[in-house]
């Protein structure tokens, strides 16, 4: 009898070990990814030292034009309604409320931006992930209203089961 409590005693020791191993594993992940995404970019480093702040040295090269160094010129960085949708993309998951505020406000920032398609798919997909339906399957009426032939409508259909409209004749 003492050799079965001892097995059993042991049994459950190691099956509480692997549970509590699995939950601290679960529950280290979504911290560390969310750390990684709320860094904020530094959209541009911050520029060198001034040699006349700072005194020149003797012996020391002196720049001629003494204009402060600038980073990058503003055409190799991206447009600003790409960084919206990079942002979108980057919380349609992690953080739905976020992506949903940023869809909508690009929305109306940027109406006749190529990339309208896109994040008013992602608005229905962060909606989703908010467990917000009614609002999502609006969202996909709106967006077969102004995307008829979006890239993205067969998504929004699996995603929501809301039909595009037929286009053409017929009875509608």
């Amino acid at each position: 009898m003492p050799r079965a409590r001892a097995i059993v005693i042991l049994a459950v020791a190691l099956i509480g070990g692997i549970m509590a191993t699995g939950a601290w594993l679960l529950g280290r992940r979504p911290e560390a990814h969310h750390a990684e995404e709320e860094k904020p970019a530094d959209p541009m480093p911050a520029p060198g030292p001034d040699p006349d702040a700072l005194g020149a040295r003797e012996g020391a090269p002196v720049r001629a034009d003494r204009t402060p160094r600038m980073a990058t010129p503003a055409a190799a960085a991206p447009a600003p309604d790409e960084e919206v949708l990079a942002g979108i993309r980057a919380h349609v998951r992690s953080d739905p409320r976020k992506a949903e505020s940023l869809a909508r406000e690009a929305r109306v920032r940027f109406p006749n931006s190529p990339h309208t398609d896109e994040w008013d798919a992602l608005l229905v997909d962060a909606l989703v992930n908010q467990q917000r339906i009614g609002a999502a399957r609006s969202e996909t009426y709106y967006y077969y209203d102004h995307h008829p032939a979006g890239a993205f409508t067969a998504h929004l259909f699996g995603l929501t089961g809301v039909h595009p409209s037929p286009v053409g004749p017929g009875p509608h």
